[in-house]
């Protein structure tokens, strides 16, 4: 699996990402460069944050890869809902945006829902 990492606080999410499961390849970049990796398949995922989870962590995708694609994991100051991110990932979301301050509870629990999907 290879995810590309975008958005506030990148390093963070890289680590919470390498303990939720080393074997992920991760690449930080912008939220607009991640759009052609995902679109030639260099990664298979972005994940994104920003202060709310659902506006500049994931806009320009939304505008870019389609709304269909995209969606919001946790909002700020949210619970972070296993059942509700299964069905994303069934529904074929590929864009993850989280709110900053939710990246060490999101980041396991969609880890887990991605690598149990495959």
């Amino acid at each position: 699996m290879r995810v590309a990492i975008g958005g506030m606080k990148k390093p963070e999410m890289e680590a919470a990402i390498k303990r939720a499961d080393s074997t992920i390849e991760t690449v930080i970049t912008t939220d607009i460069g991640a759009v052609p990796m995902l679109e030639s398949g260099e990664v298979d995922y972005y994940f994104g944050a920003c202060e709310s989870g659902g506006g500049a962590a994931i806009s320009i995708l939304i505008g870019m890869i389609g709304y269909g694609k995209c969606c919001t994991v946790a909002k700020n100051g949210g619970q972070v809902n296993p059942e509700v991110i299964q069905k994303f990932i069934k529904d074929g979301k590929i864009v993850f945006g989280m709110a900053h301050d939710s990246i060490e509870k999101a980041v396991p629990v969609l880890v887990e829902a991605l690598i149990n999907a495959q």
